[in-house]
C-alpha cells in the first residue's frame, strides 16, 4: 500500500512541476535616465531560481513551477525592489520590468560599487561592447584572479599583444617605439632614454583600476599612436573604509642560494637608493667643462666605490604592499575621500650564456661566455583625494611615485679579436653598472556638467619629474682572468667609469568640451554629441656623461704587477699609492645635450547614433616642436651649442563605424592617419659605450614615421563574460624608424635610421568562453578558456641606389621588430567557489614569431630575436573575503633567449660556426603571496 501511495504521489509531483512557466523582463536604472541596469539579481523569493541582468537589462528565468511569487531585484548600492504576486502560467511568458534606484542609506555604496565595476571583467566586456573605439580592457579582478603583479604581465590577455619575460610590450608585431602610454587620460614621460614608454612592468597591479589598449585611434589621443594607446586607470577612492596588507616571497632556480655578485655602494641598496655613496667627485663634475688629471695621491681618495664586487649568497626575493582607502566627508552635496598605496618588490636573478660578434662570413669577432648578476627594486605608490560637489562636479588629485632600480653586473670572458696585446690570452671585461629611474606625478583631473548632461567638460593637468642615473658605472677589462691577469692599456680599453643623467621635467594638460544633441525621450539620453578639444604636452630633457680613465704614468720603468680579477680594487690601492696610476678625463664639448619638445594638439569630432549605427568622425592636428641643443666631439668646449630643430604640423583625420547587427553582434570599421616620433636614445647626439667595443649612436635628424591605420573587426557577445571576435588590419608606413647594427674591429655599432616605407596586415582571432554555457553542462562550470592570436605580414622596403641606405644589407625585407604570429591563451578552473572559500587556478601560454631585432648593414644579415614559448601557473585563493594566498610559477618550460644572424657570404671555418649571437638562460620563477583585507 506504502509503495502504492509513494508512485501515486510521485505520478501527482511530475504532472504539477512537469507545468511550467517563464519569468522575464527589463531593469532600468533610475540613477542614469533609466537606462538599462545591467548584472543585477533577480530572484523569485522562496526558491533557488533567479537570474542575473544582461548587458541590456534583460533577464529571463525558465523553467517556473506554475504558481505566484514574490520577485526581488537587487543590485549592491541600490534600494531592493521586490514585486509581489507575479502569477506564473503553465507554458507561457510572463513579463515584469522596473526600475532601480540609490536609496540615501545607500548611497556610499553606490559610489563604491560604480567604481569597483570598472574593475570587473563583466562591466569591462561591456563597455567594450558599447564604445565606439576598437579597445580592449583588463581590471583588477582578473588581474588578481590571474595573480599577476604587474601591468605587463596582464597585458597578455589582450589579443595582438606579445609578452615574453618582461622583455616588453609588442602590439601587432609592433615594440615600444611605436605605443603611446597616458595615465588617467594624461601622458606620462619616460625617465629612461631607451624606452618610449615606462616599462609597465614597473606598475604594480595594486595602484590600477584597469588598463584600457586603444588599437583604433581617437582625437583624445595623441598622434604618437601605431601600434596602441595604453592608458591606466589608477585605483577610485572607495568611501567605505578598507585596508590591504600584503607580503610575498620568491625564488629562482638559477639563482637563489646561488652565489652572487653585488655592488653595495649605496646608502641603502636593499630599498633601491644609492645615496651618496656613487656620487661624481667635483673635479670632475657637470660644470667641469675642461679636462682634468688627478694625483695618485689624489686619485685614491676620489671615489668612495669599489671595483670589487661583494659576493654573498642570493636570498628569497621579497615583496610587500599597503593600501588604505576611505570618506573624510559625505553630506548632501560635498564628498571627499582618499586613498592611497605603496607596494615594493626585488629580485634576483644570475643569467648564463654566450655573447657574439660576427661578419658576414660567419666568423666570430667576438665570443664570450658571459655571467650577468642583477639585484632590481621596483616601487610604485599613489595617494589619491577624490572631491564630489552633487552631482555636477567631480574633482581628483593624484600624486604617482613610480621608482625601479637595477644592480648589474656582468662578467665576460673569451675570444676578441678587435683587440691587441692580449698575448693569446682570453679577453677579459667585468661590468658594474647601477641604474636608477626616478619618476613623480601630480595630477589634477575634473569633471563638470549642467542642464542634464546636455554640456559636459572634462579638464586635467599633470606636472611630471623624472630622473634617468648610471652613477659610476665602472668597466674592468683585462688579459686573462684570476690572480695572474694582465692589466693592459692598448687599443684605448683602460679602465673607465661612466657617469650619466638624464632629468626630465613634464607638464601637460587638456581640456574638452562635449555637446549632447537630438535628446531621445524614450531612451532619456542624446543621441548625437558635438567636441572639441585642446591638449598640451612639453617636455625638457637635460642630458649629461661623463667618462674617467685610469691612466698609467709613462715614466714607470718598472712592468705592472699582475692584476687579481677576483679583487681588482688592490691593484688601483697599490697603483696609486706607488704613483703609477692616476684617473683622468678630456675635455668632451659633447657631455652635455638638451631636449625641448612641445605638442599642441586641437581636435573637433561629431558622433551620431542612429537604431543600429553609429559613426564617429573628425581631425586632430598637432605642431610638434623638436629642438635639440648639442656640441659635437670635434667642437670646442667654448663653442655655441648647435641648435636642430624639427617643427612638422600635422593632421589626422579619423573615422569610427560601429554597426549593431543585433543585441550580441557588433561589426566596426575604423581608419586613420597618425604618426611615430623616436625614442630619446634614437635621436641622442652621443655615444653610448658598453665597454667591450659595442657602441649606441643616435641619429638627431630623425624624422617622425607616418602611419595610415585601416581595420575591421567582427564581435559576437555570446554572454556577459564571452566573446568571439575576429579584426583584419593594415598599415601602410612612410619612413619607419629602424635600428642598424654594423660589425665594426671591436664589436656591433647600433645606429637608427628612416627607412623608406612598411606595410602590415593581419588578422587578430580572439576567444573567452565558459565551458559550462557552451557545452550546457554544470559538470564544465569551473572552467573558462581565453584564446587570441594574430597572423601577420610586414615588409620593408628602400629605392635601390639611394646613398642613404647603401649600407644596408637587404633593401626589401620584414619590418624590425615585426613578428609574423603570436598566440595568448589562459585556461582557468575553479575548484572551489563557495561563500566563505573561492579558489582556481590559472595556465597562461605566450609565444610569438621570430623577429628582426636589428637590421643588417655593410653585408652581414639581420640580427634576429627567436620565440620564447612561455607557460605560467597561477592559484588563487581567497577566504572570507578577506585573507588571499596567490602561488605562482613562471616560465615553467625554462627556455632560453636566443639571437641570431645567418651569414652572407660563403662561411669560411665551417667547422667552427654557429650562428648564435645572444643565448641566456632564465630560470624557472616560484612564488608566493599573502594578503589581509581589514
Amino acid at each position: 500500500m506504502k509503495s502504492f501511495l509513494s508512485v501515486v504521489i510521485l505520478m501527482f509531483s511530475a504532472i504539477v512541476w512537469g507545468q511550467t512557466g517563464t519569468i522575464e523582463g527589463v531593469l532600468s536604472d533610475k540613477e542614469v535616465n533609466n537606462e538599462p541596469l545591467p548584472f543585477a539579481n533577480v530572484v523569485i523569493k522562496g526558491t533557488t531560481k533567479g537570474a542575473t541582468t544582461d548587458f541590456d537589462g534583460k533577464y529571463i528565468i525558465e523553467n517556473i513551477p506554475v504558481g505566484t511569487y514574490d520577485v526581488e531585484f537587487s543590485f549592491v548600492g541600490y534600494e531592493p525592489v521586490t514585486v509581489p504576486g507575479v502569477k506564473v502560467e503553465a507554458n507561457k511568458f510572463t513579463n515584469v520590468s522596473t526600475a532601480l534606484g540609490a536609496s540615501a542609506a545607500a548611497l556610499d555604496e553606490v559610489i563604491i560599487q560604480v567604481q569597483t565595476s570598472r574593475e570587473r571583467e563583466s562591466a569591462l566586456l561591456l563597455d567594450q561592447k558599447k564604445s565606439i573605439e576598437i579597445k580592449q580592457s583588463i581590471g583588477a579582478e582578473e588581474l588578481t584572479r590571474k595573480a599577476v603583479t604587474n601591468v605587463q604581465q596582464g597585458l597578455s590577455k589582450v589579443s595582438g599583444i606579445t609578452n615574453v619575460q618582461n622583455r616588453g610590450v609588442f602590439v601587432r608585431g609592433l615594440d615600444d617605439r611605436y605605443n603611446f602610454l597616458l595615465m588617467n587620460g594624461l601622458p606620462i614621460a619616460s625617465s629612461d632614454p631607451d624606452n618610449k614608454i615606462i616599462p609597465l612592468n614597473y606598475i604594480a597591479t595594486n595602484i590600477v583600476s584597469h588598463v584600457d589598449v586603444f588599437k583604433t585611434f581617437d582625437g583624445a589621443l595623441y598622434q604618437d599612436f601605431a601600434g596602441a594607446t595604453f592608458q591606466i586607470n589608477t585605483k577610485s577612492v572607495p568611501k567605505k573604509p578598507e585596508t590591504v596588507v600584503s607580503f610575498g616571497a620568491g625564488l629562482n632556480t638559477n639563482t637563489t642560494f646561488k652565489d652572487f655578485s653585488t655592488d653595495d655602494s649605496g646608502s641603502s641598496e636593499y630599498f633601491g637608493y644609492t645615496g651618496s655613496g656613487r656620487n661624481l667627485p667635483g673635479v670632475f663634475g657637470k660644470n667641469v667643462g675642461r679636462g682634468y688629471t688627478a694625483t695618485s695621491a689624489e686619485s685614491a681618495d676620489l671615489f668612495n666605490t669599489s671595483w670589487t664586487p661583494e659576493r654573498s649568497t642570493a636570498p628569497l626575493s621579497t615583496r610587500f604592499g599597503i593600501s588604505h582607502g576611505q570618506g573624510l566627508v559625505d553630506t548632501d552635496k560635498h564628498q571627499l575621500a582618499f586613498y592611497f598605496s605603496l607596494n615594493f618588490r626585488n629580485d634576483y636573478q644570475i643569467n648564463e650564456g654566450v655573447e657574439r660578434a660576427l661578419n658576414s662570413e660567419g666568423t666570430a669577432q667576438q665570443d664570450f661566455s658571459t655571467t650577468n648578476y642583477e639585484y632590481s627594486t621596483q616601487k610604485s605608490g599613489i595617494l589619491s583625494l577624490d572631491y564630489d560637489y552633487g552631482d555636477n562636479l567631480n574633482l581628483k588629485f593624484n600624486t604617482i611615485y613610480l621608482q625601479n632600480t637595477s644592480n648589474f653586473i656582468r662578467e665576460a670572458q673569451g675570444l676578441n679579436d678587435g683587440f691587441t696585446q692580449l698575448n693569446n690570452e682570453d679577453f677579459y671585461i667585468r661590468d658594474i653598472k647601477y641604474t636608477q629611474n626616478d619618476l613623480i606625478s601630480f595630477q589634477l583631473l575634473g569633471d563638470y556638467s549642467w542642464n542634464d548632461k546636455k554640456h559636459e567638460i572634462s579638464f586635467a593637468s599633470s606636472l611630471g619629474l623624472g630622473k634617468n642615473n648610471i652613477p659610476d658605472r665602472r668597466v674592468l677589462r683585462a688579459a686573462g682572468s684570476g690572480e695572474d691577469a694582465e692589466y693592459i692599456t692598448t687599443n684605448g680599453i683602460n679602465p673607465f667609469k661612466f657617469y650619466q643623467e638624464l632629468e626630465n621635467i613634464n607638464i601637460n594638460g587638456k581640456v574638452e568640451y562635449k555637446l549632447g544633441l537630438n535628446y531621445d525621450d524614450a531612451e532619456g539620453r542624446y543621441l548625437s554629441h558635438l567636441r572639441v578639444g585642446y591638449n598640451v604636452d612639453l617636455i625638457e630633457y637635460d642630458f649629461f656623461n661623463r667618462i674617467i680613465n685610469v691612466g698609467e704614468r709613462s715614466s714607470s720603468t718598472q712592468p705592472l704587477p699582475n692584476l687579481d680579477t677576483n679583487d681588482p680594487q688592490s691593484f688601483f690601492e697599490t697603483g696609486f699609492a706607488e704613483g703609477y696610476l692616476f684617473y683622468t678625463n678630456t675635455a668632451d664639448p659633447a657631455a652635455t645635450s638638451t631636449i625641448n619638445q612641445y605638442v599642441n594638439g586641437f581636435y573637433l569630432d561629431y558622433s551620431k547614433e542612429w537604431d543600429k549605427l553609429f559613426v564617429n568622425v573628425g581631425v586632430r592636428g598637432e605642431y610638434a616642436f623638436r629642438e635639440i641643443l648639442y656640441r659635437e666631439p670635434l667642437n670646442s668646449i667654448n663653442d655655441e651649442f648647435l641648435s636642430l630643430q624639427y617643427d612638422p604640423v600635422f593632421a589626422s583625420p579619423w573615422f569610427n563605424v560601429k554597426y549593431t547587427l543585433n543585441d550580441k553582434t557588433n561589426l566596426r570599421v575604423a581608419g586613420s592617419q597618425t604618426v611615430t616620433r623616436p625614442r630619446l636614445r634614437e635621436i641622442l647626439p652621443t655615444v653610448y659605450q658598453d665597454g667591450d667595443g659595442n657602441q649606441v649612436i643616435g641619429n638627431p635628424d630623425l624624422e617622425n614615421s607616418k602611419n595610415y591605420n585601416l581595420d575591421f573587426k567582427y564581435e559576437y557577445f555570446l554572454s556577459s563574460s564571452e566573446l568571439l571576435s575576429a579584426t583584419v588590419f593594415g598599415k601602410y608606413i612612410k619612413d619607419p624608424i629602424e635600428r642598424l647594427a654594423e660589425a665594426t674591429s671591436v664589436g656591433y655599432r647600433t645606429k637608427f635610421g628612416n627607412f623608406d616605407e612598411a606595410t602590415i596586415y593581419g588578422i587578430e582571432l580572439e576567444a573567452r568562453l565558459s565551458l559550462g554555457e557552451r557545452f550546457d553542462n554544470e559538470s564544465f562550470d569551473p572552467f573558462s578558456l581565453g584564446v587570441n592570436a594574430i597572423i601577420m605580414s610586414s615588409n620593408a622596403t628602400a629605392e635601390e641606389g639611394n646613398p642613404e641606405f647603401a649600407a644596408v644589407t637587404n633593401l626589401d625585407r620584414k619590418l624590425q621588430g615585426a613578428s609574423d604570429w603570436g598566440i595568448n591563451a589562459d585556461f582557468e578552473y575553479k575548484f572551489l567557489d563557495s561563500d566563505k572559500v573561492n579558489s582556481s587556478v590559472n595556465f597562461i601560454f605566450n609565444t610569438y614569431g621570430k623577429r628582426i631585432y636589428a637590421v643588417g648593414v655593410e653585408g652581414a644579415d639581420e640580427i634576429y630575436e627567436k620565440p620564447i614559448n612561455q607557460l605560467d601557473i597561477s592559484w588563487n585563493t581567497s577566504f572570507n573575503d578577506k585573507i588571499g594566498v596567490q602561488l605562482r610559477a613562471l616560465n615553467i618550460l625554462n627556455e632560453k633567449t636566443l639571437f641570431t644572424q645567418d651569414p652572407t657570404a660563403t662561411v669560411r671555418f665551417p667547422e667552427r660556426f654557429s650562428n648564435v649571437i645572444e643565448q641566456f638562460n632564465q630560470g624557472v620563477n616560484f612564488s608566493a603571496t599573502v594578503s589581509y583585507k581589514f
